[in-house]
């Protein structure tokens, strides 16, 4: 009986094997791309407005991006769907270099990766790069936090003294939340929301059970309420460590040509106002790249 169970693991253990196998895709060049003609692009799962499924179509920020990435390459996008682990890190290994834990399965390109040359090339604690297996490239926009106000709740006042009084959202675990619980000696923590995404503090937002919600400002936009009682600004979060950072793309770092030939698609975007419709298209403020706006 034994040697039957055994056999039997074995046996699925192989036909796991060769299912994961047959269907694996990996990181391609750009040559094996062309000849191909489709390329494989990591978006955010369920992360709007970038990238979500709308009834059952993928839409949001990034897929318009990517089409328009591979019409310049003139190729079709097929889209493979990340969850965000712990840290980017973990999202670029299993999105662009050593693959999906089970599937294997690779990108060709990854959206939506923030652009910091002191991150690109990062030691760990061993004295080694922290980001060798990948290159990042082609900042496409810069991301900002802020803060969605009700004006009424806060009688129009701008800064964060008026959380001592009234309740305020922010993303559990996230920079605004941590920035947020040490400002003021502190004095803001009893009126700390907690909420697992943005999203969820607009809904609280929405309802009149808080006066503000700290996050993303192009989610703040997205899903802003259909009012004129409110405010979206960084007021407020000038002391913040990170108030703004590029968003950009990453490949595999043995395929710079690949980068170099979205770099010569997306450039042009920025420039002719191609990528500011597109977000102008989802009703998000779009901010130029601080490497094209010379900063």
């Amino acid at each position: 009986m034994a040697r039957l169970l055994r056999c039997w693991i074995t046996g699925l253990a192989l036909t796991a094997f060769m299912a994961v196998s047959a269907f694996s895709v990996q990181a391609r060049s750009y040559d094996d791309i062309i000849e191909s003609g489709y390329i494989t692009i990591a978006v955010y799962n369920n992360f709007p407005p970038y990238s979500f499924l709308d009834d059952e179509s993928p839409a949001g920020v990034d897929i318009e991006v990517g089409k328009a990435i591979a019409a310049g390459l003139g190729v079709e996008p097929r889209w493979m769907w990340i969850n965000a682990d712990e840290n980017l890190e973990d999202d670029l290994r299993q999105a662009v270099w050593k693959g999906h834990i089970i599937t294997r399965q690779k990108a060709d390109l990854m959206m939506r990766v923030p652009y910091d040359r002191k991150f690109s090339y990062g030691i760990d604690g061993y004295g080694l790069p922290r980001n060798e297996m990948v290159v990042m490239f082609g900042p496409y926009h810069r991301e900002k936090w802020a803060l969605l106000k009700n004006t009424e709740k806060t009688n129009g006042i701008d800064t964060l003294a008026i959380f001592q009084y009234e309740k305020i959202a922010v993303e559990i675990d996230s920079l605004p939340d941590t920035f947020l619980g040490s400002t003021i000696g502190g004095r803001l923590r009893k009126n700390m929301v907690h909420t697992n995404t943005t999203f969820d503090g607009i809904d609280l937002f929405k309802k009149g059970e808080v006066a503000a919600v700290a996050g993303m400002q192009s989610q703040l936009e997205w899903a802003q309420p259909a009012t004129d009682t409110f405010t979206i600004n960084a007021t407020g979060l000038a002391a913040m460590s990170i108030k703004a950072w590029d968003i950009g793309m990453a490949v595999k770092t043995d395929y710079r040509q690949l980068a170099y030939a979205i770099e010569d698609i997306t450039v042009p975007m920025i420039e002719d106002g191609r990528m500011k419709a597109i977000f102008d298209d989802y009703k998000i403020t779009y901010t130029v790249p601080g490497l094209y706006a010379g900063e």
